[in-house]
């Protein structure tokens, strides 16, 4: 009633609008003039309007609500925050359960005030289809069908002239369909600005990747790892003891900093206690499960693993579980003597550690000693376990250099 009062409607049209009687427009307009404490029908007229201003500029934020509490990234976070601000289209960077979603919000939700025209969240995890990651986009930020227009043609037009943020979540998988989208995207609105969270960056004009390293586990008891831990362990029982941070702090530093596998720790810890965990992390597929979350990738280090592992191609799968036998940083010559056997040549390991590198499932060291690979210890754990499935561990493992692996290969 009152947005159509701000239209400065009759009440007759108003009537014909709502499908009510003048005489009920009459009683409501009343009823408003004393509610607002109004001397008129103009000065309500003008209060409507007023209203409907401040309402449409007014910031829409589609974000989700977060269920836990975000715990340390300082300095991530001002640096994503300063890489939003500046460049066009951010990628955040990283492992599957390193924490790229959560700190990606954060930033979004901080920045919410710097875009006018809003800021839309889109889950690209449900996208099977590249071709579709336009129509993920237009449902996220609520634009429909329009005849004779392609999907993608009418988020374009929809954001031509909008101030706004997108955060594009989960891309690694379908990023055939994200790069050209944004490609023209970026073209066609240039007041908008991407931020997108991917195992691989977009390799898009204009991306800027943000690297999204682990948690840090700097000051033991002190780190952020920690700090994680303790939080989420008082959220499932009471807090760990006092005296505890120091133990922690070796756990979160078997984790390599992961944020999920800190956060699956830390459920288990009222049931198996510092000293279960402690023994049980020689496992960490088995018993970092079992997580109270949503989304069913997550509730275990082996369901996030098993979701990067199903994205490679047949070749750098079996160079991913032959490299396992690496528990030190190694490099291309050595990995190419143990893994480089059928269906992977040796000529073609180089190729192939890059793109596992690529999909942030190898980290790379560059010294002037060379370059040097290596897989977190989960992820390792994981290229062991499927190597043993394979039938290839007996295979990799044999050889002159097996009994004397760290002093020739690391």
């Amino acid at each position: 009633m009152l947005a159509l009062l701000g239209e400065h409607l009759s009440n007759a049209e108003i009537g014909a609008r709502l499908f009510i009687s003048v005489r009920t427009v009459e009683s409501h307009v009343s009823s408003l003039l004393r509610k607002l404490e109004l001397p008129d029908r103009r000065a309500l007229s003008r209060r409507a309007a007023e209203l409907a201003r401040a309402e449409r500029t007014r910031p829409a934020v589609a974000l989700p609500a977060p269920l836990t509490t975000f715990v340390g990234r300082i300095w991530e976070r001002a640096g994503l925050g300063e890489a939003v601000k500046t460049h066009r289209q951010v990628t955040a960077v990283g492992p599957g359960g390193v924490g790229k979603t959560r700190l990606a919000l954060a930033v979004a939700a901080e920045a919410a005030g710097d875009f006018a025209d809003g800021v839309w969240f889109v889950d690209l995890v449900p996208i099977t289809d590249p071709a579709r990651v336009g129509a993920a986009v237009a449902a996220a930020v609520g634009i429909g069908e329009q005849p004779g227009r392609g999907i993608d043609d009418a988020v374009l037009a929809a954001l031509a002239e909008r101030q706004a943020l997108l955060v594009l979540d989960n891309c690694e998988h379908v990023r055939d369909g994200v790069a050209p989208l944004l490609e023209r995207l970026l073209a066609a609105c240039p007041r908008v600005r991407v931020l997108a969270t991917s195992r691989a960056r977009l390799v898009v004009p204009f991306e800027r990747v943000f690297p999204v390293p682990p948690l840090s586990l700097a000051g033991g008891g002190e780190s952020e790892a920690v700090a994680l831990f303790m939080d989420r362990a008082a959220a499932v029982a009471f807090a760990p003891d006092p005296a505890a941070p120091d133990r922690i702090a070796e756990i979160c530093e078997r984790l390599d900093g992961m944020a999920l596998a800190i956060e699956l720790a830390a459920a288990r810890w009222p049931t198996l206690g510092l000293d279960g965990l402690t023994a049980g992390l020689s496992d960490q597929l088995r018993i970092l499960a079992g997580g109270p979350r949503a989304d069913d990738r997550h509730r275990s280090v082996r369901a996030v693993l098993d979701w990067s592992h199903d994205l490679l191609e047949p070749a750098d799968r079996a160079l991913l579980r032959r490299v396992s036998v690496f528990v030190a940083p190694f490099t291309t010559e050595s990995a190419a003597e143990v893994a480089g056997f059928a269906p992977l040549a040796p000529a073609a390991v180089t190729d192939a550690l890059a793109r596992l590198a690529e999909q942030s499932l190898l980290a790379v060291t560059m010294s002037a000693a060379g370059t040097r690979y290596q897989a977190l210890e989960t992820i390792r754990q994981y290229g062991t376990e499927r190597l043993t499935e394979a039938g290839e561990l007996a295979e990799v493992r044999s050889g002159t250099w097996a009994g004397a692996w760290p002093a020739r290969h690391s």
